[in-house]
């Protein structure tokens, strides 16, 4: 069987809708790209507060994390876009750079050529940022990533960012490209309050060039190998098994959790753990599915004494507006403001308050029964790390995902989450959003201090949905992937998407993942 693609390309979800376009811009490369899911074919993609009605469905993964014997046993539910655009089709839209120091961080722990003076001019061309700045030298304004102030912000929004300007954590006019700290209102990928994924900004106009092929409801099973070198895929598609050839190699963005898995699948990993499935064993390294980090969320909510919450949000009034005008509240991305902060004196940020005005309960799966506003606390340098595995041989059964949560020896990560506790509390009491609360609901008044916080996270605890790091980069022998993107020990496989992480960045990483995919590109076609 003769090869009739350049190379194909294993998941089309934020990395994989950005390398497709890029790979196929010059018409040099023939590229196909393959997805499990399908299209975006849910209204609720769209509306940018839909992304809790998205969760469930057949445009998610599904997934769920291992019994955690810091959450009292309890699994946690891991929501994962399956779809062209994959999560960008289902987060919460914020458009972060995160922090110089993560990826100086990278360069300086054996990534060379990640470092921040490397990525910044990667972020800027990448994007067209519509709002006023001050300064466009810190932001792109021609890239095909549309972001976008908040079209509408809500009132507990405005009242949470001043009322911490009031505490102390002033920011500046712009979070990308500015000090990096304090509080803001979110900026968003969405045009005209629409939700702007990469499926749109890279892939949508790319899908009618010649030398790009996509491939739907194609699940991949394994990548096949020629002495040692990547030369195709094996997928299941129509419940039929099909053999795709690649003439100059595969490159796989997956996800940090789908790409260990399909690398395990395909006999490259941990070769004991491989063994114990039954599957032939063609390169032993240990780190593939190791590293697993995530930014651990702690749910804080408070009652609001006015109705203006979002929990009126589908309400024909505010339908209307929104497919009238695209305005309303259904125009929210829910996650509309934002402080980050260090709770070590350092200059970059280890604490992240999430502002929602609305009850986010249940993760979004379950409508709010009361008006509220509230904050997830978040964790942004975890020092735990989990791991990912299989559950068996069967490519199609769902991964072993052991978040391993709150697992660091020393507490400290559980110590984060304690303060970000009490900031929020002190943000919460300070005017103007003093007047806007009727009083604590959860965790409740009385949790306190490291010990009451745990017994809280055992009922409570989540992520935001940021993994990272399960094939990380580096220089050195363990880290699987080299800094080029290349899996150290088979030719012709590159690896393109959170996974390659180091460590998770300090933020909301979706744009990090268009860039890494950019850089690729980059690194693949030279």
């Amino acid at each position: 069987m003769t090869a009739v693609h350049d190379f194909i390309i294993v998941g089309a979800g934020t990395a994989g809708c950005v390398l497709a376009e890029r790979l196929t811009a010059s018409g040099m490369h023939r590229v196909l790209l393959i997805e499990a899911g399908t299209k975006p074919d849910s209204p609720f993609v769209r509306i940018p507060l839909g992304m809790g009605k998205l969760f469930k469905t057949h445009l998610d993964w599904n997934f769920e994390s291992e019994p955690h014997g810091a959450l009292g046993g309890r699994r946690v539910f891991i929501p994962r876009g399956k779809m062209l655009g994959g999560s960008s089709n289902m987060n919460a839209q914020v458009h972060q750079w995160c922090h110089p120091a993560d990826f100086d961080g990278w360069s300086a722990s054996g990534a060379p050529g990640w470092a921040w003076n490397d990525v910044a001019t990667v972020f800027r061309r990448m994007e067209s940022w519509v709002g006023d700045t001050g300064d466009d030298s810190l932001r792109g304004r021609n890239g095909p990533m549309v972001i976008s102030p908040l079209r509408v912000p809500n009132p507990l929004s405005v009242a949470f960012v001043r009322a911490a300007y009031a505490v102390g954590l002033d920011g500046s006019s712009d979070y990308n490209g500015g000090p990096y700290a304090g509080a803001w209102l979110s900026q968003v990928a969405q045009q005209n309050g629409r939700r702007f994924s990469t499926y749109d900004a890279y892939l949508k106009p790319a899908l009618s060039r010649g030398n790009l092929e996509v491939r739907t409801a194609s699940h991949a099973l394994r990548v096949l190998f020629e002495n040692g070198r990547a030369i195709g895929v094996t997928v299941r598609r129509d419940g039929h098994e099909e053999t795709l050839l690649a003439a100059r190699g595969v490159i796989l963005a997956a996800g940090a959790y789908g790409t260990p898995q399909l690398l395990q699948l395909s006999g490259i990993g941990p070769a004991e753990h491989l063994r114990e499935h039954g599957i032939p064993v063609l390169r032993d390294v240990p780190g593939i599915g190791g590293n697993l980090q995530e930014h651990p969320l702690l749910p804080v909510k408070f009652g609001a004494r006015r109705p203006i919450t979002l929990k009126r949000a589908e309400s024909p009034l505010h339908l209307l507006a929104w497919l009238l005008f695209r305005r309303g509240m259904l125009a929210s991305n829910l996650a509309e403001a934002m402080v980050f902060t260090s709770t070590t004196g350092e200059t970059a940020p280890d604490l992240e308050l999430c502002f929602t005005p609305v009850e986010w309960r249940q993760q979004g799966l379950e409508p709010p029964q009361v008006h509220a506003f509230g904050c997830g606390v978040v964790l942004l340098t975890p020092r735990s790390r989990g791991t990912v595995r299989l559950r068996s041989g069967d490519p199609l059964a769902a991964p072993v995902i052991d978040l391993a949560l709150l697992s660091d020896p020393d507490g400290a990560d559980a110590d984060v989450l304690a303060h970000g506790l009490e900031l929020f509390r002190r943000i919460v009491a300070t005017e103007p959003l003093a007047s806007e609360s009727s009083g604590e609901i959860a965790p409740g008044p009385d949790v306190h201090g490291r010990d009451a916080v745990l017994a809280y996270c055992g009922e409570a605890l989540q992520t935001i949905y940021h993994p990272a790091g399960t094939c990380r980069m580096g220089t050195d022998n363990v880290a699987p992937v080299t800094p080029e993107l290349r899996l150290r020990t088979c030719d012709n496989l590159w690896v393109a998407d959170a996974s390659v992480m180091p460590t998770v960045p300090r933020g909301h990483p979706n744009a990090v993942v268009a860039m890494i995919a950019q850089r690729a590109a980059e690194l693949i076609a030279a």
